[in-house]
This record gives C-alpha cells, structure tokens and sequence, in this order.
C-alpha cells in the first residue's frame, strides 16, 4: 500500500483583507500540493480550504475566481469578522470528516510552506499533532518579539502548555481534529487548547520569512485581545492570586498599623489624620477594584458560555 493512499490533507488558510497575497499564496501552494502528490505523501483529493473571515475587500471575489480555477481549491466565507481563532475552527468543522489531517496556515505564508513535508512525515510516523516552531521573527517588530516571549512564559509558568514559538502553524490528524471540536466555550484559545489534547506530538522547527505583500492584519491591539483571551480562557491562576494578594494585603496592613503608631506615639512626626486614612483607602481602594474587574471578567466569560452563540456563521461556500 502506497502512502498516499486514504490520506486527504486540507489545506485550511484564514483570510482577513488579503487581496494582495491571494494570486501568489494560491500559486505557491498549489505547487506544493503537486509536489506532495507526486512524491506520493498525500492523494490527488487533497485540497485548500480558504476561510474569508469577514473581509471588506476583494479577498471573497478572489477566492471564488481561484475555486473556479482549479477543483484542488474551497472557499468558505463567514458571515462577519469572528476572529482569527475562529476562522481556523470554522475551518476545522468544515474540513472534518472530508480529509484524513489538516495543516493550518497563514495567508501571507511568513510560515514556510517547505517544512510542511517533514510535519507529514513525522505524522506518518505516529505523531498525532505536529507544530511548526519559528526560530526566528522575521517580519515582526521587537516589541512583539519581546512581549510574545514573556506571555509564553507567563501562561506556563500559571499551569498553561504553550508551544514556545509556535503560532497556530500546525498539522492535525482526523483523532486530535474530532477531539477538538468536541469544546464547545466561546472564548478558545487554540494554542493553549491543542497542546493540552493529549495525543503523541513533535515540533517541526522553520525560519519565518517576511511578508511578501500587504501589511499584517494582527495589530498590537489585536495582539494584546488574544493575549488576554489566551489568560482567562486556560488559567484560573489569576483567581487564585487574588487570594494571596488578600493575604499579602492583610499582612501589609498590620505591619502599617505598627509604623501608624510609631510615627505617632514615638517620633510624633504624624500630621494627625492623614496617613491612617488616605493610604489605607488608595491601597485597598485599587485592590478591590483590581479584584472586582479580574472577577467580572472571569464571570463575563460565564455568561457568553451560557447564551450558547455561535462561534462563527457561514455566509457562503463554493
């Protein structure tokens, strides 16, 4: 029996207002794809799977242009911007049941596409998840560099299981696909979720390239929002600090209850009133509204979770 035989890789590629890659990010993986099939890695099924995510340029017209052109190539296009995240799960529910693994990737392909027969061949060979590692961050700015290093380390050090260097560049086979969709939350992570599947995994290590047209579509604003969806949604961590905060608060105040009485009663340099009230009230004044928003934030995710929305709806598919 040859490799290829029963094995369809989906190709699912998320796109948010990227008309200016779409031609060339078409051609490259196509080629590949050829490749694959010719050196007998995959079958003459397997196929792209691009996810328009809300787009608001031509990115939806190039798409059905591009599926027309070449019976190798799907569309899915969604109803509005559900997010980065989404748009890969939205993919991944669509591809399900119709390919036997799925690598997901980029539109602007700064991930390189030549690393993607070793992340097959170490599928091959048992790993059920495979991800691809950056050794670089060309094309990034050193402020991301820096702070995508710190959150790594951050949500790891909180009891999360973030891939160092990996960015949803990542293949999948048919078992860890099912078991992924199986979560049902609103606010996923999929980086911190995929790694805490389970199944036998390997690391496949690239240099990322710059991109070659366009300008990024992942602001620093966006960033910093899946950063933080990233913290509440794999970590009680923060709720459990408040309580050591709590304690360390408790044990601050009565230490100041002793340098209150000291200042007063011993070097009487007190103004009479003012220290006793004002730093108590700014101290535990941010306390508490630092512990109120961390908790309302928490039970905000609660209550998205509970109205049971959709996570992504689908407008239009060819």
């Amino acid at each position: 029996m040859n490799k290829q035989d029963n094995k369809c890789l989906a190709l699912i590629v998320p796109c948010m207002n990227e008309q200016e890659v779409l031609q060339k990010t078409n051609s490259e993986l196509l080629t590949l794809l050829n490749k694959l099939i010719d050196n007998l890695l995959i079958n003459s099924n397997s196929y792209i799977y691009y996810v328009d995510d809300g787009s608001t340029d031509e990115t939806w017209p190039i798409i059905k242009q591009l599926c027309s052109e070449n019976k190798n190539v799907s569309g899915l296009k969604l109803s509005k911007n559900f997010g980065h995240q989404n748009a890969l799960l939205a993919g991944l529910t669509r591809v399900n049941n119709k390919c036997d693994f799925a690598i997901t990737i980029d539109a602007d392909l700064q991930q390189d596409i030549n690393v993607i027969p070793e992340m097959i061949n170490k599928h091959y060979s048992g790993a059920e998840i495979v991800f691809g590692v950056r050794i670089n961050r060309n094309g990034d700015s050193l402020f991301k560099e820096i702070t995508g290093d710190i959150y790594t380390k951050i949500i790891n050090h909180l009891g999360g299981n973030l891939v160092d260097g990996h960015a949803d560049f990542r293949l999948m086979g048919i078992k860890s696909i099912e078991a992924l969709l199986e979560h049902s939350e609103n606010n996923i992570f999929l980086r911190g979720i995929v790694p805490e599947l389970g199944f036998q995994s390997s690391i496949v290590k690239f240099e990322q390239k710059n991109r070659f047209a366009g300008e990024t579509k992942y602001t620093t604003v966006k960033m910093f929002q899946l950063a933080y969806k990233g913290l509440t949604s794999i970590t009680i961590a923060p709720l459990r600090a408040l309580i050591i905060l709590g304690g360390g608060s408790l044990v601050l105040s009565f230490f100041y209850v002793i340098y209150v009485l000291y200042a007063k009663y011993v070097v009487e340099l007190a103004v009479p009133g003012w220290a006793s009230i004002v730093l108590p009230i700014w101290i535990f004044s941010s306390l508490q509204l630092l512990s109120i928003g961390l908790l309302g934030e928490y039970i905000s995710r609660i209550f998205i979770d509970i109205k049971k929305r959709p996570r992504f709806i689908f407008d239009d598919e060819v």
